[in-house]
């Protein structure tokens, strides 16, 4: 290798540790923080306390009654009544309210001569969201009507079960 290969090979290298020594190569830059606080998520739920079955046949007087223990005749109309508080914060916050589980496991004929109807806020349950708040009550009731048409023995021992029901509130999102 030649004086002057030599010498700039030398040269190149002494650039590249006097650049490597002070820093990389960059252009301006500048940072700034964003203002702001954490993002916190809302709160959700239900609380229903324990609610009551009555006897509102309305041609005997209101009484109450117990499943399992008293016995329905064709006639008897019961009804379920609990009043659900609602926890909903946020923004966007709609749910569906629904009875589950209620008459699973019974033994409900196929012409069957027991109705089951649902209210929610004292309006039939379409299963249609609705706009919830905090702190909103909800009033719930259940009906169970024994249809007094009833003949011969239909239905004689049946049962609807409702030791497995349960008053859900799902959050949905707005459409």
């Amino acid at each position: 290798m030649n004086r002057k290969t030599k010498g700039a090979i030398a040269v190149g290298a002494g650039a590249i540790l006097l650049l490597g020594g002070m820093g990389s190569y960059a252009l301006w830059s500048d940072a700034e923080d964003v203002a702001g606080a954490d993002i916190t998520a809302g709160a959700f739920g239900l609380a229903c306390p324990n609610g009551a079955w009555t006897d509102v046949s309305g041609d005997v007087p209101v009484t109450a009654v117990t499943p399992g223990t008293t016995l329905m005749v064709p006639g008897d109309i019961w009804e379920y009544n609990v009043t659900c508080t609602v926890t909903a914060t946020g923004k966007n916050m709609r749910a569906q309210l629904s009875v589950t589980d209620l008459g699973t496991d019974s033994t409900l004929p196929p012409t069957s001569r027991v109705d089951i109807e649902t209210e929610v806020d004292n309006a039939a349950y379409t299963n249609a969201p609705i706009v919830v708040s905090g702190g909103q009550v909800l009033p719930v009731k259940v009906t169970v009507a024994f249809d007094p048409a009833t003949t011969g023995t239909d239905f004689t021992n049946g049962q609807i079960n409702v030791s497995g029901m349960q008053i859900m509130l799902n959050q949905v999102r707005p459409s």
